[in-house]
């Protein structure tokens, strides 16, 4: 018989406040999620350079904790293991997917009541397999994200199944990798088409890459998350 308890855990993020603007009482709000194996260090370094010390940016570290590789000795020394993070797998995902949203409400929340972000101008970043807890989120939530930005990742597996997801007020910029060893081009432009059916707008961009962050997109970014402000 499987049973279970509950327990609370210690969620981790970084967070950089704005430089103090006369001209923008409350600033808008970047919540970034790294990919599999990544962490939040490295999320938000890239998130640092999207927000150009215009927006309140966290950077936020999945729950699910693993050894990437054994380090110079093997077995024999674990301190040498490098760690990586994840956002859940198939086994009850359900539960991941309930956590991931909790969290992200809990951020907005509270970065508007402690750090006075603009509610209305909340922005997601997210990377390879962030992307499709965002989507799920967005969807699921068509009226409290302004701004989704995936990069090199997909739509969750169940759009069509799913009756949570509706059409959103959320704006869409979708960047995929043209030499992406987990999505081909079929798969991108069938991503494309899912995403404009529910999306409030979409800018779909391909970039000649492999699946990592294409640094060259980060300028496009900033100007897709301006003209939504």
């Amino acid at each position: 018989m499987e049973e279970f308890l509950t327990a609370t855990i210690r969620r981790y993020y970084e967070i950089e406040l704005p430089a103090a603007s006369a001209s923008r009482q409350r600033p808008p709000l970047l919540i970034a999620l790294h990919g599999y194996q990544g962490d939040k260090d490295s999320m938000m370094r890239i998130a640092r350079r999207v927000a150009d010390g215009r927006m309140i940016v966290i950077s936020l570290q999945g729950p699910n904790q693993f050894f990437i590789n054994y380090g110079t000795n093997d077995l024999t020394d674990p301190k040498t293991y490098r760690v990586g993070f994840g956002w859940g797998t198939s086994w009850k995902m359900d539960e991941a997917v309930e956590l991931h949203h909790a969290n992200l409400h809990a951020l907005i929340d509270l970065s508007v009541r402690r750090h006075r972000a603009a509610r209305s101008q909340v922005f997601l970043l997210a990377f390879s397999q962030a992307c499709a807890y965002n989507y799920r989120f967005v969807f699921t939530h068509p009226r409290v994200v302004r701004g989704v930005i995936g990069v090199c990742g997909g739509v969750p597996n169940d759009w069509n199944e799913n009756p949570r997801y509706k059409p959103a007020r959320t704006h869409v910029l979708h960047i995929a990798a043209s030499d992406d060893v987990w999505f081909s081009r079929e798969k991108n432009r069938e991503f494309r088409r899912k995403l404009a059916q529910r999306a409030a707008s979409l800018d779909f961009r391909l970039y000649n890459s492999s699946h990592k962050f294409p640094r060259t997109s980060i300028p496009h970014i900033r100007k897709w998350i301006e003209k939504h402000l």
